[in-house]
């Protein structure tokens, strides 16, 4: 059902998935699924904490006893990859629209992000951001290596020119390890 599921272009059932997010939150509350297929078209689970620290433990322990399925690949937390174009309940903004502004701070790197058309009373905003960087520096570098984050609009005087591309935060934050 899963396999169907990954494998269909039409969504509309949307049952398999919230099986095994409920199956998986009776083992933690903080861990959550991730399905798709990879390039060599294997089906992918990527067991994560969604950014949620307290359930970083959960993720390794679950990674470790996960048995080897054939064509399936299992991996512990998002990945850093290609920049890609990410949405988030209805809110579409490309990783181009986030510049950032870091601080080091005790081994950790403090950031503010300036993200163009952020509303702050809109929560979509922080968590498509907070996507953003797990896709591109990876969930564990961004629960581990970044410490205080503030989220900033870009407005129509903000000098952008000396901030920093998300490819070029994720660097940085990467040449910490």
């Amino acid at each position: 059902m899963i396999e169907d599921f990954i494998s269909s272009d039409h969504r509309d059932d949307y049952t398999p998935y919230e099986t095994l997010t409920a199956k998986i939150k009776e083992y933690h509350p903080d861990v959550i699924p991730e399905l798709t297929i990879n390039k060599a078209n294997d089906f992918v689970l990527i067991i994560s904490c969604d950014g949620i620290r307290s359930g970083m433990q959960a993720v390794e322990n679950l990674f470790a006893a996960a048995p080897q399925i054939d064509q399936w690949v299992i991996q512990k937390f998002r990945q850093p990859g290609a920049i890609i174009h990410l949405n988030f309940k209805g809110l579409f903004f490309k990783a181009e629209d986030i510049k950032a502004k870091y601080f080091l701070n005790d081994g950790q790197v403090d950031i503010q992000l300036y993200i163009k058309g952020y509303t702050e009373s809109d929560p979509r905003y922080k968590s498509l951001a907070f996507l953003y960087l797990d896709h591109l520096i990876g969930e564990y570098l961004t629960m581990t290596k970044i410490g205080a984050i503030d989220f900033k609009k870009i407005g129509l005087f903000t000098s952008t020119t000396d901030m920093k591309t998300l490819p070029e935060l994720a660097e940085i934050i990467k040449a910490l390890v």
